[in-house]
């Protein structure tokens, strides 16, 4: 019998958790074909779309099935099915089109791993007497089958590969840095609310004008799913958000912890001051009325709503039953934008601009027959509304609509040649925000936008009723975000003017004037949101700093956000990247790069080329993410003495539009890589470098250039490391001159490059050059970064760090050094104060609510939390002396941000909440639920019962 920890608390006026289960009923038998385990107790069987497992189970080999149930969802298919040795796990095959895996899943667990994942097609699978390895036979076209035997996955506790040779930090030691994004603003102003992602944890910070910031939200257990489009309301009362991913081509969310149930993208609300989100349901892009009485959202066609209500203080106490505000007839609505006093809703749908009215309930659109409309802001005063609009063949311009009847009129067009194409503002370059505005009105009557008319991305302002374009932030350099404050007097915006390798803030007037910087240094800035009273916030990231919230005052003075750095982040073993330029290799243009000089050389260099092509790298840490990521392993790389040079090649941004846009980029031309041979021929040419000890890393279209490196120029890249890159016929192409060791890794729900692009590339080399030392790494469920799960992340990039050093210091030896400890058994509940539904009212039919918290520590495998009524008399029933209410007492429990259903409280234990692995004041809710009936009677007294709350395990 496992060990267990036992916590009791009284409820006082009533709780009520879901109804015992009745006794189970006898089913059809299973379908023809399904598998039997091996204690025939168990049927398991794939549905008709094959898409996902159901399953029978029964007492014996000889006794009735019960009703079947479904096991789990898959992306894919489910093939032949084969229960292991002991009938604890499921092993089939999970065909993708052009590549399949060797599934299992385990029963106890109710987790799905992959049986060593690969390009190629996995088939046909066989458990070993012991059921720890698996046989398959894996299949590309054009090359012998291949018989496979392999570990079963592991579904225990995942823990980052130890410390390599030569580490001076682990590549989970950099990786583990938290990553703040962009701040949203409340209406008014004086707070803010920004998402973090903390090694394992995704979280919510709130942060008033003032005050310290507080973490509101926290996703943990690296669960893959991210959090975006933050909301915040009127008084910062409240925040809204949306978890999971946008779908792929095939409407999948992602699922890179391979969950059995299919996610959803869902909008939630939770109050500033609370931990617990109120899920609404699905969709997207959630925003606040500016009276705060409502919340909107899009699902689909439809504009979604819920009613609001908050306490005399301003903070969120309810929100009603969700229903659709609107629903368009076709297409989707997105870019939601109240008016100032929130009786409209302006919107873009199928190229147009719509808005729709909140008390008439009734739809408008600006005529826009012939053209293409987008980007529409209100004035300040919201009388007019100003919009980009395109007409094939003309210049973009600016056009402009009277707000009560919709009449179009224009405002400005560009010029016909450079700048006549518009190029946007980086709307969200963080990829966590809600997209910015293109256009600002100042509170007079001007319009400010970008244009790249002189050959850079630079803001501009024009009168709205007409006139000529103002030059507002000239100089070598681009504009890349803004924001207009909230007087509406001026623009705060992100720019590399006057240091063209990093990002600075400064603030310029509508009707220009010398721009004002606001915060500069070697530090990077960038997401700035004015606030009220002249307050700004952004975030900043410099080299050994990642990025960080900050709240400026109007004297200058610094507020930063949480969170803080981990103890083990290596913020004093990091290298300031230098600002290099070199020639390209055939037409001999400016290349722009940062050069990672390490204190200890050991002879190696990299060249890192970028993603995109439409990036450019920083002095120090990336508001991008994956780039933040990527900075970091460079890092990692220069730890261990090895010289990088990132490489700005041309297509990249911030460099003007003849760099960005120069011809015959990408494909089997690809001019860029004259500037990836530049930066070779640069960095073989450092004293610190050994030409002999040369590699190339990259991810995406930089993944695509270190295929292009290895593939045309080994005899320069003796080793390549290539992540999601699309490397396509170019690389099949040099075939013959690729001799270099590479690494290829891809996520299988990569949503930027085709999986089946690389699929093509190691079916090629399997077949045509099978001497070539490639390895691969395929993590299924994963994205284009593969980056959802942290453990996914350090996986990948510590297997590619290793992959890169021992390849260039193939003479090194591990000599690991084990360290230990040892953890005593634990099981600790302490359950809070006792819960009270209040007083129960006679003649009132409604349901009581009341609650409490618990904290849980455990050190064993597995954990699960129950309760029990064990009073013997009206079990699972509230009772006050010899009177018991009718209805049964119900509970729940909740945790990070996850709301479980109701069930009821009863003689035999109810299962609340499982652990899979070991917690330490793990934070639960617990709720409860009395439902009391209007012709009810009700005794004069206490109704109450004492609930027996139990942590137990049978893996201790």
């Amino acid at each position: 019998m496992g060990a267990r920890s036992w916590c009791a608390i009284a409820l006082m006026s009533g709780v009520a958790f879901g109804a015992a289960a009745g006794a189970a009923r006898a089913a059809a038998p299973p379908p023809a074909g399904a598998v039997l385990s091996p204690d025939g107790k168990r049927a398991a069987w794939a549905s008709d779309d094959a898409k996902s497992v159901w399953n029978e189970t029964r007492a014996s080999a000889s006794a009735e099935w019960r009703d079947a149930e479904r096991l789990l969802s898959i992306r894919g298919t489910v093939g032949k099915l084969v229960f292991s040795p002991d009938g604890k796990q499921l092993a089939f095959e999970n065909p993708r089109g052009d590549h399949g895996f060797i599934a299992v899943y385990d029963l106890p667990a109710n987790k799905i791993g992959y049986v060593d994942p690969s390009f190629g097609s996995d088939k046909g699978p066989v458990w070993s007497p012991d059921g720890t390895q698996i046989s398959f036979v894996r299949s590309y076209r054009g090359s012998a089958d291949q018989p496979v035997t392999a570990p079963v996955p592991s579904f225990g506790k995942w823990s980052p590969p130890p410390v390599r040779t030569n580490d001076v930090f682990t590549v989970a030691d950099i990786l583990q840095a938290p990553i703040s994004y962009g701040p949203e603003a409340s209406g008014d102003g004086r707070s803010i609310a920004y998402i973090t992602r903390e090694a394992y944890d995704r979280g919510i910070y709130f942060m008033r004008s003032g005050t310290p910031s507080r973490r509101v939200v926290n996703y943990p257990d690296d669960d893959g799913r991210e959090l975006s489009q933050l909301a915040v309301s009127r008084a910062g009362g409240a925040i809204a958000y949306v978890r999971d991913s946008s779908p792929n081509s095939d409407g999948e969310i992602l699922n890179p912890a391979s969950d059995v149930d299919t996610p959803h993208r869902l909008v939630y609300v939770v109050a500033s001051r609370s931990s617990v989100p109120r899920l609404l349901g699905d969709g997207l892009s959630p925003a606040f009325t500016p009276d705060d009485k409502m919340l909107v959202w899009v699902n689909g066609a439809s504009v979604m709503s819920v009613t609001l209500s908050w306490d005399d203080e301003g903070h969120l106490t309810g929100a009603g039953t969700p229903a659709p505000l609107f629903t368009v007839a076709g297409g989707t609505p997105s870019n939601l934008r109240f008016s100032p006093d929130g009786s409209k809703l302006l919107y873009s749908r199928s190229s147009g601009v719509e808005v729709f009215d909140m008390t008439a309930h009734t739809t408008a659109a600006v005529n826009h027959t012939g053209a293409s409309d987008a980007n529409p802001v209100w004035s300040p005063d919201g009388t007019q509304i100003a919009f980009r609009r395109s007409v094939s063949g003309q210049p973009w311009a600016i056009w402009v609509a009277d707000a009560a009847t919709l009449t179009p009129r224009k405002a400005w067009q560009a010029s016909t040649g450079l700048g006549s194409s518009y190029y946007s503002l980086d709307e969200n370059p963080t990829f966590e925000s809600t997209p910015g505005d293109q256009l600002f009105w100042s509170d007079d009557g001007t319009l400010a936008f970008v244009w790249e008319v002189d050959g850079w991305r630079h803001l501009y302002s024009v009168p709205a009723a007409g006139g000529t374009a103002t030059l507002l932030t000239p100089g070598d350099g681009e504009v890349e975000t803004a924001q207009v404050t909230r007087d509406h007097k001026s623009i705060v915006y992100a720019t590399n003017i006057g240091d063209i390798a990093r990002r600075h803030l400064y603030s310029v007037g509508f009707h220009g004037g010398a721009p004002l910087q606001i915060a500069g240094g070697h530090p990077s800035q960038w997401a700035p949101m004015p606030l009220a009273d002249g307050e700004l916030a952004y975030v900043e990231g410099s080299y050994n700093v990642p990025p960080t919230v900050y709240i400026r005052d109007s004297a200058g003075s610094l507020s930063k956000g949480g969170p803080d750095l981990p103890d083990t982040y290596p913020v004093d073993k990091l290298v300031e990247p230098q600002a290099v330029t070199f020639p390209s290799s055939t037409d001999h243009m400016t290349v722009h790069g940062q050069l990672f000089v390490p204190a200890h050389p050991t002879g190696c260099g990299l060249i890192f080329p970028h993603g995109g092509p439409s990036r450019q790298m920083l002095l120090g840490y990336h508001y991008y993410d994956t780039y933040t990521v990527l900075y970091e392993m460079n890092q990692y790389f220069a730890s261990h003495g090895c010289v990088v040079l990132s490489v700005d090649y041309r297509g990249g941004i911030m460099y003007g539009n003849a760099w960005r846009t120069f011809p015959g980029r990408g494909g089997t031309s690809a001019a860029e890589y004259q500037d990836i041979q530049g930066g070779a021929a640069f960095l073989r040419s450092q004293p610190q470098v050994d030409p002999a000890k040369v590699g190339i890393y990259g991810l995406s279209y930089g993944g695509y250039l270190t295929t292009l490196g290895v593939s045309r120029n080994s005899d320069v890249f003796h080793v390549g490391w290539e992540m999601a890159g699309n490397s396509g016929s170019a690389a099949v192409a040099n075939l013959a001159s690729w001799t270099a060791p590479t690494l290829l890794e891809q996520g299988d729900d990569d949503r930027n490059v085709d999986f089946s692009d690389n699929v093509e590339v190691v079916t090629a080399i399997k077949a045509q050059k099978p001497q070539l030392e490639l390895q691969t790494h395929v993590v299924p469920n994963e994205q284009h970064e593969m980056y959802m799960r942290f453990r996914d992340l350090v996986d990948v990039y510590d297997l590619g760090g290793q992959w890169m050093l021992t390849r260039l210091f193939p003479g090194e030896v591990t000599a690991p050094v084990t360290a230990g400890a040892t953890v005593p058994a634990t099981l600790s509940l302490t359950i809070g104060e006792p819960a009270s539904f209040g007083a129960l009212t006679p003649g009132r039919s409604g349901d009581y609510t009341a609650a409490t918290t618990a904290s849980v520590t455990s050190t064993a495998g597995d954990a699960s939390l129950s309760v029990t009524d064990v009073s013997g008399s009206a079990a699972g029933h509230l009772s006050n002396g010899s009177f018991a209410l009718a209805n049964a007492l119900q509970a729940r429990a909740t945790r990070g941000g996850s709301d479980l259903p109701f069930a009821t409280v009863g003689a035999t234990p109810l299962s609340l909440l499982s652990y899979t692995g070991p917690v330490s004041g793990d934070a639960v809710g617990l709720e409860f639920r009395q439902h009391v009936d209007a012709g009810e009677a009700l005794r004069t007294g206490t109704y109450g019962k004492t609930l027996t709350f139990t942590l137990s395990t049978t893996t201790p």
